[in-house]
């Protein structure tokens, strides 16, 4: 089933945009206007604050830059505007919609759904954390995974793949309020799919 964004405009939230193109000169118009927007970024992943017909807005010119045939371009909402990273064998609260921090992250219990991105410069690292990462994930496009598990397995996960990075290497995590929050940008100009209805549903 196919939705279209619409309705009143709401507050400003953190989105987190990532796109997987098959054309370079498609990413590099991409990546030209995510930088236009964007606040913190690693490889292909961009964090924006946007309203509601701001999004909507973004959202019709990437549609208009991208083969959606070929490409992939997916968004999704933090849960709390959060982004956590693995330190010392516990989850910390890096960011919160936008503003950088570091506490020890404390999760509902409910919270069942991560969006793992990764960003590693060495390819032998790479691909053995991706292959760790793709063992217990849901492969959403390059560089994103999602998990569907507890925050203990999440730690688990993330701490059998610490090993491997170096300075300025970076697994950052989004926790989700449900499926519902991570969508794909569908072939149809201001179109969003929910990706638990779509081909990565297990």
């Amino acid at each position: 089933m196919l939705f279209t964004i619409q309705g009143n405009n709401k507050p400003s939230r953190l989105v987190v945009i990532s796109y997987d193109m098959t054309c370079e000169r498609r990413a590099r118009r991409v990546r030209r206007v995510l930088d236009s927007i964007h606040h913190a970024k690693q490889y292909s992943v961009f964090e924006a604050i946007l309203d509601n017909c701001e999004f909507k807005g973004l959202l019709a010119e990437l549609s208009e830059l991208c083969d959606l045939e070929q490409d992939s371009l997916v968004v999704w909402w933090p849960r709390e505007g959060l982004r956590l990273r693995h330190q010392e064998k516990r989850l910390m609260v890096c960011a919160r919609s936008g503003q950088t921090c570091s506490e020890v992250a404390i999760l509902p219990p409910n919270t069942g759904n991560f969006i793992i991105c990764s960003d590693i410069s060495d390819p032998d690292a790479l691909r053995t954390v991706a292959g760790k990462i793709a063992s217990e994930t849901t492969f959403i496009q390059r560089s994103v995974y999602w998990l569907r598990g507890t925050a203990s397995q999440l730690s688990g996960l993330m701490e059998s793949c610490a090993q491997y990075l170096t300075d300025g290497d970076r697994l950052w995590i989004y926790p989700l309020r449900g499926c519902h929050d991570l969508w794909h940008i569908g072939i149809f100009e201001q179109s969003v799919l929910p990706i638990s209805t779509h081909r990565w549903s297990k």
